[in-house]
């Protein structure tokens, strides 16, 4: 904080700063009556401009207020309080600790899993079909106003151009929305409905699956030229790796016909839980072959065959693409990788460490301790594993959690002796 940090708003006490945006400063505060942290925006009408822009400005303001404050669901971020102070407005929402937007896994180097990704698009449009249901067009899907929870939940946020069906000539009108995400209706300037929304959606899915948006031009016009009457690129000639049924469910959001478009969120969910069912991902093998691959790692060399079919009873089957990221740096994840076959990379602060092969383990530390991840683990190639969530006591015999925590002793040692001949090296 600095000196023109103030030290209340209103009635809540200021205790930090959580960044800064266009339009002003996001404060964290602490609410004395409920006791918790609160985040608070504050637009100063002193830096909005000309009173044209001023009142722009707070009609986009008391519009997010107003309408976020109707809503109430997991995965729409909570608007609590507003008000004015100081020739100021602010607005007081719920604080995330430690949140990110999914703008930070566009990157090609910081692609997600599908099934992850697949599971976030599943988050959004559940939100989407509870706001549309409540009268509510958010008008501005895209990654930056997608917030990602330290623990993998997915919040919509920035309602500030959001149309309320029925509402007063207060609200925001007219053109509005990020040109790379908005619907052929919207470049229109025409009148708009939930599945508007929903296009963007499916142009958020396209960037985030392959890592370049579906609509890609030098100009406005050229960009809105492409929106109305151009296709993407087929989703899996960017990113070979996605299933077809997930890049069908992408394509049908992109539809500029809203007859061929998705009519509702709740069918994209319907249509994204039997896609996770699946396991589509990669066809997934017999048990047999996954007790087989399992014997053959060196993780579980000297297990009874008894032992491997306990943990083939609770191993996940994942598969990951190249730059897949398998475990984030700072959050509070569940759950190991076994690796079968491929090379990941360890990654503190965006600086490599090590690496991780076949036949070895990711993620044991932050698995046993419950603690926040220490490292981030990247895919190098493409990457086959198991996946174990459930906690240790829960699904292990006595007898096989002992071999297990020598195990993962065993790995432990093995990567200190590597960092020891790395380092030896480096000071040669």
């Amino acid at each position: 904080m600095d000196d023109q940090t103030p030290e209340y708003i209103g009635k809540y006490r200021i205790v930090g700063i959580a960044g800064r945006g266009a339009m002003g400063v996001v404060y964290i505060g602490h609410d004395p009556l409920l006791d918790r942290k609160v985040a608070i925006k504050v637009a100063s009408k002193a830096d909005m401009g000309d009173e044209h822009a001023a009142r722009q400005a707070f009609k986009m303001f008391l519009n997010e207020a107003q309408t976020a404050g109707a809503l109430d669901h997991t995965h729409i971020l909570k608007v609590f309080d507003a008000g004015e102070v100081d020739n100021s407005m602010y607005m007081v929402m719920e604080y995330v600790d430690g949140a990110d937007t999914l703008k930070s896994f566009i990157e090609p180097g910081k692609l997600l899993p599908v099934d992850v990704l697949a599971g976030y698009f599943r988050q959004c449009a559940d939100a989407l079909d509870y706001a549309h249901g409540h009268g509510v067009v958010h008008r501005d899907i895209k990654p930056a106003n997608l917030m990602l929870t330290r623990d993998g939940k997915v919040k919509i946020g920035d309602f500030g151009i959001a149309r309320r069906v029925a509402a007063d000539q207060t609200q925001v009108m007219g053109w509005f929305g990020s040109p790379m995400y908005m619907s052929p209706e919207q470049a229109r300037d025409e009148e708009i409905t939930g599945q508007s929304d929903l296009f963007s959606l499916g142009a958020v899915m396209y960037e985030l699956l392959s890592g370049s948006p579906p609509f890609v031009a030098r100009g406005i016009s050229g960009l809105i030229h492409k929106v109305l009457h151009e296709e993407p690129k087929p989703l899996r000639d960017r990113r070979p790796e996605v299933p077809e049924r997930l890049a069908a469910i992408v394509h049908r959001c992109l539809q500029k016909d809203r007859g061929r478009r998705y009519q509702t969120g709740a069918e994209i969910v319907r249509d994204l839980d039997a896609f996770l069912a699946s396991g589509e991902t990669e066809p997934e093998p017999p048990a047999e072959e996954k007790l087989e691959l399992l014997k053959a790692l060196a993780f579980f060399e000297g297990y009874s065959p008894a032992m491997i079919k306990e943990v083939l009873k609770v191993a996940q089957w994942r598969v990951f693409a190249p730059e897949s990221v398998l475990i984030r740096e700072g959050y509070q994840e569940a759950g190991f990788f076994i690796v079968i076959d491929g090379q990941l990379s360890m990654l503190r602060d965006d600086r490599p460490i090590g690496t991780v092969e076949g036949g070895e383990c990711a993620g044991e530390i932050g698995y046993l301790t419950g603690g926040k991840r220490a490292v981030t683990v990247k895919a190098l190639t493409k990457v086959r594993a198991f996946f174990i969530e459930a906690k240790l006591t829960e699904w292990a015999s006595l007898p096989l959690q002992m071999r297990l925590q020598r195990s993962f002793q065993s790995v432990l040692i093995n990567r200190l002796v590597r960092a020891y001949e790395r380092l030896a090296r480096h000071r040669a």
